[in-house]
Order: C-alpha cells, then structure tokens, then sequence
C-alpha cells in the first residue's frame, strides 16, 4: 500500500511537470524588482567601439534549470542590444554551455527576423573554461592587456585578432559583468577581486533559489546592481523581453518556472489530501 502511494504520489508530479512543458500552459511571473532592474541596465546600454560584456556562465548540468534560462535572457537581450560580448567559465562542466546557449540565442533570433546576423568574433567570443578560479580573476582584473593574458579562444582563434576585442585592453573595458551560479565560493571571487584600482564593472548576478538571501546583502550594499532569482527571476525577464519585443519567440524560463509553480501546488495539494482525515477527526472533535 505504501508503495502504491508512492507511485500515485510520482505520478501526480510528473503530470504536474509535463503538462506546461508539453501542453504549453504558462502561469505568469511575479514581477521581481531586482530582475527588473537587471533588465533596465542592460536595456540602457549602448554599443561603443571598445567597450564589452563579460558573461561568466559558472554553471553545470546540476544547475542548468535555473541558471540556463538566466543565461538564454541575457545573452538573448546583448544580442538584440548589438552590444558585443565574450562568455566564459571556471566550471568544467560548464564548457559545453558556452558555445551552445549563444548559438541556440542567435538561430532564434535569426528565425525571428533573417536578415539579421550575429557573427562570432564580432558580436560575441567564447574564451572556454579558465582555472585558478580566485587567482583567474585576480590576475584578469590586474591585467593591463586581457587579450594578450588570455591569448587564445576556446576556438583556437588569436583573442587580440576578434573584431569585438579591438580596443579593449583592460577590465576597466568591460562594461556589465553577468555572472550567473548554483555554487557555493564562485560568485564571492567576483565580488573580492574582479576591480582595478578601486572601480568594477556594473555587476549583475544570477543565483539559485537557495542563494537569493546571500546575493542581496550584497545588492543593499551596492557591490550587484542587479539580481535574477532563480528560474522566477529569468522567466520575469522574459516576459520583459516579450513587452519590449512582442515578435520574439518564447525561450525556456516561462515553461520552466510554469512546471515548477504548478508541481509545487501539487504538492501542498497532496499534503493536504494525505492530512484531510486528521483534520476532519480534530474538527469534529472540536464540534463535539
């Protein structure tokens, strides 16, 4: 019988998660101002000859339904911005990510509107998976030349050569920094280091639901000025994205965040159908 209500109990969920990610259901996100604010400084950039994005995609499979949707927003939002940018990454379970998100994001975008193109080397760069994680970032921010301290991208291409590093010369270049994780010392590296002489780049942070408390110390503190919390906060961009350009086609995050509401309602519906005759027998004896 146990057994029996434990497979009654998968299914319930099961069918709680297939049904927006297959029946194309969506529930409409909770507008998050942190979000909104990571929209809004994106939105407010220009594209200057010199001048880059930084998108650190620190991320593995085991995060990639919060993360993932978080990186497909922003990069998405570059893109259409035309403003130029390089990913990288100091997880090696990430590497894969780095050349599949921009490349998935930009087949979308090029479906939407064909005579539109973003060329890698001119519109954006994989620099692959670094290690030395705090060093790495400490000898980056220091570095007074980045194409000549990183050398070579995750293609094999000569960095200094890219169209997009033309100009850029130091961290002091980069004018957004987007780190987005699920684990526990990576995005405090960012926060210690990524700065020379005393400036850091505008900094966005994408984090996991269990992080959102940790990654608003910092936003009060105004070290971040901006924050998509988990899934909610890329499937809220989303829907800003959807606002300002009503033709784009739907990534992920809605579908995700959709399975994830409704699973979770699931839930506390089992829960209460499992207590319901505790709570009818506390009831009537409270008649009686």
């Amino acid at each position: 019988m146990a057994n029996a209500g434990r497979r009654i109990v998968y299914l319930v969920i099961f069918l709680a998660v297939l049904l927006p990610l297959v029946g194309g259901i969506r529930l409409p996100a909770a507008p998050l101002k942190a979000a909104t604010e990571s929209f809004h400084l994106v939105e407010k950039l220009q594209k200057k000859k010199g001048r880059i994005a930084l998108v650190a995609m620190d991320y593995g499979p085991s995060n990639y339904a919060e993360n993932g949707p978080q990186a497909e927003v922003v990069i998405e939002h570059l893109m259409r911005r035309r403003i130029p940018f390089v990913v990288m990454t100091q997880i090696s379970q990430g590497e894969g990510f780095l050349e599949a998100v921009p490349e998935s994001v930009a087949s979308r975008l090029m479906r939407e509107d064909p005579s539109q193109r973003w060329t890698y080397g001119e519109d954006w760069a994989n620099i692959g998976f670094r290690t030395g994680l705090a060093l790495f970032i400490q000898a980056l921010a220091k570095s007074n030349n980045i194409a000549t301290y990183i050398s070579k991208d995750a293609r094999g291409n000569d960095l200094s050569k890219l169209p997009l590093m033309e100009g850029v010369s130091t961290i002091s270049d980069i004018d957004l920094l987007i780190q987005l994780t699920g684990y526990i010392g990576t995005f405090d590296t960012y926060v210690q280091f990524f700065r020379r002489n005393g400036v850091a780049p505008t900094f966005i942070h994408g984090c996991t639901s269990i992080t959102i408390p940790e990654a608003y110390i910092y936003r009060d503190s105004g070290q971040l000025k901006g924050i998509l919390e988990g899934v909610s906060g890329a499937a809220w961009y989303s829907e800003l994205l959807e606002k300002t350009y009503p033709k784009r086609e739907e990534d992920s995050s809605r579908a995700i965040n959709t399975a994830l509401g409704i699973s979770q309602l699931a839930i506390v519906l089992l829960i209460f159908l499992g207590n319901f005759p505790i709570i009818v027998r506390a009831i009537s004896r409270r008649i009686r």
